[in-house]
């Protein structure tokens, strides 16, 4: 039994707003993977900083980068550690070494984050993909003059008012 051009346009309707769900879907995981990337690159530039620091002279002038690319001069110590999150809001001072291990290991666990949110980003992307094109096959069966749901109302075409 074909469907009246009443059921279709709900149809159309209900495809339109889960399109419009997916698509805000897709647009909060673009935005957590790009807050991810950012975190990835603020763990490699912790990294880099701390590699450096271990061959710093004790009473050196060093700059120690305090985020947003601001720096402040200091004066390097002769203990060669670095305080961490251990987790829980718990930080720690850790030996140089220690402290890069544990944020090798944070940025395995955030890449793979990444990874799987923009492999749910891609198959988010086809299924919005493939219901925009449903949605525009559906309009044009609409906008036939000999659409079926069209026929639901003797033949004619929406577009001349079911007059002739």
């Amino acid at each position: 039994m074909a469907k009246s051009r009443e059921q279709v346009e709900a149809d159309l309707q209900n495809m339109l707003a889960v399109l419009q769900s997916t698509r805000d879907q897709l647009e909060q995981l673009r935005t957590q993977a790009e807050l991810l990337r950012i975190s990835l690159e603020e763990h490699r530039t912790a990294i880099d900083t701390l590699e450096a620091y271990k061959d710093v002279k004790e009473g050196e002038e060093v700059l120690v980068p305090v985020g947003a690319n601001a720096f402040i001069f200091a004066n390097s110590s002769s203990t060669k550690s670095a305080v961490t999150e251990l987790g829980a809001g718990i930080s720690s001072a850790l030996p140089i070494d220690s402290a890069v291990e544990k944020l090798l290991k944070r940025i395995e666990r955030i890449e793979s984050s990444r990874k799987k949110m923009m492999e749910s980003g891609h198959r988010l992307e086809q299924n919005a993909n493939a219901l925009e094109e449903q949605i525009q096959n559906t309009y044009a069966d609409l906008s036939a003059p000999n659409s079926r749901a069209a026929a639901g109302r003797g033949g004619r075409h929406a577009a001349h008012g079911g007059e002739e």
